[in-house]
């Protein structure tokens, strides 16, 4: 998926480790989420994850993705941050 020139790659993923309110350490259906500054996936920027009864209601690629985009949002100026630094690195 490309958003706002970011590509993001979704992958589902059955067994991330959360803490619950109770303090237990409870396995969730999730998502893992890589961001990338290119096509080809080489200039990795970010990778979070996406838990159902945590950051989801439901353990769906639609709520995931809408999470994404949130997230990408909030992080947008960090990650042109990361992708200029990187820039100036490789020149």
């Amino acid at each position: 998926m490309k958003y706002k020139g970011f590509y993001v790659k979704i992958t589902s993923d059955q067994n991330l480790e959360r803490e619950n309110k109770n303090g237990e350490i409870v396995k969730c259906n999730s998502f893992k989420i890589e961001v990338f500054a290119d096509e080809y996936e080489e200039i990795e920027i970010d990778i979070f994850s996406a838990a159902e009864g945590f950051e989801l209601m439901k353990n769906s690629f639609e709520e995931a993705v809408q999470f994404t985009k949130d997230y990408i949002d909030s992080e947008e100026k960090e990650y042109q941050r990361i992708i200029e630094e990187y820039s100036r690195k490789s020149e």
